[in-house]
């Protein structure tokens, strides 16, 4: 099933790149997230804000799926 979602930003900033990958093969986003899957790069206008964002293992148990796999 194919679906169209707005993407928030966790934080303020300016995007000084996107990946034109994903743009072609969206689903490198769930297959690849730490490799081919990433989205923008971002100069951020606050680093205080990386403070109030949650850790890999945080997201998880927030969203319900338990211990982070190994190599995330």
């Amino acid at each position: 099933v194919k679906a169209a979602s707005d993407v928030y930003a966790p934080v303020s900033g300016e995007v000084l790149e996107r990946n034109v990958k994903v743009i072609e093969s969206p689903e490198l986003v769930n297959g690849q997230p730490y490799g081919d899957g990433w989205m923008v790069t971002v100069r951020l206008a606050d680093r205080g804000e990386l403070g109030a964002l949650l850790s890999p293992e945080e997201y998880r148990s927030h969203i319900g799926e338990g211990p982070a796999a190994a190599g995330d």
